[in-house]
């Protein structure tokens, strides 16, 4: 049984909970937030301990994985401070705010001898996998032509308005095209060169971004990603995949055959689910490779490496969206 320990019980880290609920081989033993009301619900759902603060828990629990659902910019220290502990990491997504600290990430981990992952849940989501298996098969000839879309309100609520501040945030380019970024390389090959345009930024919560992106292979991909919808606007993702022999089209509203809509504290809100699959259930087998890979000393489903590299195209597409020139890797 891998024993659990999770810091930081916002959307992420409830997230994780439930996901763990349905793992057998896992079992949550701590939870640490600054705010015990937010880490006791997760707790007493596995029967587990609350603590507010961070080098108590790492002193007192006992357990093999920190699971650090932290902002993106407090995702090195925590990490590192559990590596040197001997506990193996699973960190949420990006890795880091900076390549530098992904760098050191790494490098402590293999140092350490324990086991790091990275939560590009993307690769994760059946529809995505499917694709990425069609195009794979040859179904669709040979890839020319990808387009992401990611589009959604601007998060309602962070911790210290860490979102708004794009020092530690990056962004819906590093905070939210991320995924997409993800799949693409994992499923297409890697990025030679990038163009980015990003409206708003200097008012948080109005930014729309674009990247264009050159693969090694010589595909074309078009990403786009959003924080400037209105509140309470539905989250909306999307694909196409053009190939020489066929096309592929996914849209997140179309494969939701349930339409929820409500106006809790005045602001319409509409979400779209599906029964079948349940809105977890990408997260939660994303835990369990992580676990299993523990559990058996096999190899991460994603590496500390591989979210160094996604995160290197993103650093490089935040970089052209100020300069307003291409980037090459």
């Amino acid at each position: 049984m891998v024993r659990i320990a999770l810091i930081g019980c916002g959307t992420m880290g409830r997230t994780h909970s439930n996901g763990y609920l349905s793992i057998e081989n896992a079992r949550p033993v701590a939870f640490c937030d600054l705010f015990a009301e937010k880490a006791q619900p997760l707790a007493d759902a596995h029967g587990a301990k609350v603590y507010t603060d961070f080098d108590t828990m790492l002193r007192e629990a006992e357990f093999d994985v920190l699971d650090v659902c932290l902002p993106t910019y407090l995702h090195h220290d925590y990490a590192v401070a559990g590596m040197r502990a001997g506990k193996h990491v699973f960190c949420e997504k990006p890795v880091a705010r900076t390549a530098e600290e992904a760098e050191d990430m790494i490098a402590v981990a293999r140092e350490c001898g324990v086991k790091f992952s990275v939560g590009h849940v993307l690769r994760f989501f059946p529809n995505y996998v499917d694709a990425a298996s069609l195009c794979a098969s040859g179904r669709l000839g040979t890839p020319r032509l990808i387009r992401t879309m990611r589009n959604q309100a601007f998060p309602a609520w962070s911790w210290e308005g860490w979102y708004q501040d794009y020092e530690k945030s990056g962004g819906p380019i590093l905070d939210l095209v991320i995924h997409d970024l993800d799949w693409i390389m994992h499923s297409f090959g890697d990025v030679q060169r990038v163009y980015a345009l990003s409206l708003g930024g200097t008012v948080p919560g109005q930014e729309h971004c674009m990247l264009v992106l050159r693969l090694q292979n010589g595909a074309i991909c078009h990403v786009e990603g959003s924080w400037a919808l209105p509140k309470g606007s539905a989250f909306h993702t999307a694909f196409e995949i053009v190939g020489t022999k066929a096309q592929l089209e996914y849209d997140s509203i179309q494969d939701a055959p349930i339409t929820l809509e409500t106006a809790e504290g005045g602001a319409h809100q509409t979400d779209y689910l599906s029964p079948v699959l349940g809105p977890m259930e990408p997260y939660t087998l994303e835990l369990q490779k992580f676990i299993d890979c523990v559990d058996h000393g096999t190899a991460p489903a994603v590496t500390g490496e591989e979210a160094l590299k996604v995160l290197r195209v993103a650093l490089a597409a935040l970089e052209s969206s100020q300069t307003g020139k291409p980037v090459t890797l």
